[in-house]
């Protein structure tokens, strides 16, 4: 789909941050069809997808019609059943202790959320290594999986 755009409508986005705005729009604007966010997401950062990028997007953020229009459904913050943050090899390697069968659970979200420093993990069924690039990636991380300091109390 082509959508011809006047100059003004344009904002200066790189290609990939259009992903920030699409929340964004889904929550602004009643956008029925994916060719309706194809649009609007043309409109506001002056890049244009085609329907299945958007529709991947969507997936990715769990969106979904709901009254004949795409949201993001709202969820309920659930916090992680972990009951050990151990740190090792320079905090290049955060070693977490969950519930049994919960570590790809865990895993998955650590390694969808993105985190900046966080290069991937590996889960078994209990037990969740994570990458880091180093002590930076530690913040962000246990502010994702809500670690707190009484829990590293209670877990020492």
């Amino acid at each position: 789909m082509h959508v011809d755009l006047p100059r003004s409508a344009y904002y200066a986005v790189r290609m990939n941050d259009w992903r920030d705005h699409l929340p964004e729009l889904l929550e602004e604007q009643r956008l029925a069809t994916q060719g309706a966010i194809v649009r609007a997401v043309a409109m506001r950062t002056g890049v244009r997808l085609n329907q299945a990028t958007v529709s991947r997007e969507l997936n990715k953020l769990g969106a979904r019609k709901i009254d004949g229009a795409y949201r993001i459904p709202s969820r309920q913050v659930v916090k992680p059943p972990i009951y050990m943050l151990r740190r090792t090899a320079n905090d290049c390697l955060i070693v977490l202790q969950t519930d049994p069968a919960f570590a790809s659970v865990l895993g998955n979200l650590v390694d969808r959320s993105r985190l900046p420093g966080v290069l991937g993990t590996i889960a078994g069924d209990d037990t969740v290594f994570v990458a880091t690039t180093g002590p930076d990636a530690l913040g962000p991380l246990t502010e994702l999986i809500g670690w707190t300091d009484e829990d590293r109390r209670r877990s020492a």
